[in-house]
């Protein structure tokens, strides 16, 4: 992980306040929001429907049907315009600050504290790109929700996601308690439902039925390579 950008001493004080009654440890970086491509997407598609619904309104020589599909493909840019710039306003003042125990998320207008132990549910979806058979980039979004219900979506908004994502992938939630991957003893399949043994118990940790259960297939990869890594760091 590369060093963070921030001097601990440096973090907004609600950050440092929350972090240190939730004991998430040693700061480790700050994650900014990255609105370079989504502030000229959303400039594209707004010069996209001003020129067609230009097109569409004042050339005295059009038919009604062409006249109407300029119009209707105008209103269609520039409703993905303003999509892209409410992402904008949502996210300018999004920062994510990782901790070795959890995170903090300042969203500009209030700091939500995301402890590792406290997580219920992490959600991973992870999709190459290509347009005409080459690479064109991966599309990330992790869905985070806390044992209390408070639910948080970080995608390629968020400045190094990519980096980011494993650290928020650090264990598994079973909507009461966190257990880290360091103490997963096994992940087993078996009667159409995902069994989690924790390390020194016999009884399953945590069970539930694989239909029921988002990504499955991404689980699966997930948990065998964070398996793979917990146990080589053992």
């Amino acid at each position: 992980m590369t060093t963070n950008t921030v001097p601990p001493g440096m973090l907004p004080l609600p950050v440092q306040q929350v972090s240190a009654a939730q004991q998430l440890g040693a700061f480790m970086k700050a994650y900014k929001t990255n609105l370079v491509r989504t502030i000229i997407g959303a400039l594209v598609f707004l010069l996209t429907a001003a020129l067609l619904c230009a097109g569409g309104i004042f050339p005295p020589d059009l038919t009604v049907t062409t006249r109407g599909v300029l119009l209707v493909f105008g209103l269609i840019s520039l409703g993905l315009a303003l999509s892209l710039a409410s992402s904008v306003i949502r996210e300018a003042n999004l920062q994510v600050y990782l901790f070795q125990q959890g995170m903090v998320i300042d969203t500009g207008k209030q700091v939500q504290v995301f402890p590792w132990h406290q997580a219920a549910i992490v959600w991973q979806s992870i999709t190459r790109n290509y347009r005409n058979g080459r690479y064109v980039g991966t599309t990330y979004l992790y869905t985070l929700r806390r044992v209390d219900g408070y639910q948080v979506k970080l995608n390629n908004l968020t400045k190094d996601i990519a980096e980011l994502g494993p650290a928020i992938a650090q264990g598994i939630g079973n909507g009461r308690e966190f257990l880290p991957w360091s103490q997963v003893q096994a992940v087993e399949m078996k009667q159409g439902r995902v069994a989690v043994k924790k390390t020194g118990t016999s009884q399953d940790w945590g069970t539930d039925k694989v239909a029921k259960m988002p990504n499955f297939l991404v689980f699966t990869v997930l948990a065998d390579e964070m398996l793979r890594q917990a146990g080589a760091g053992r």
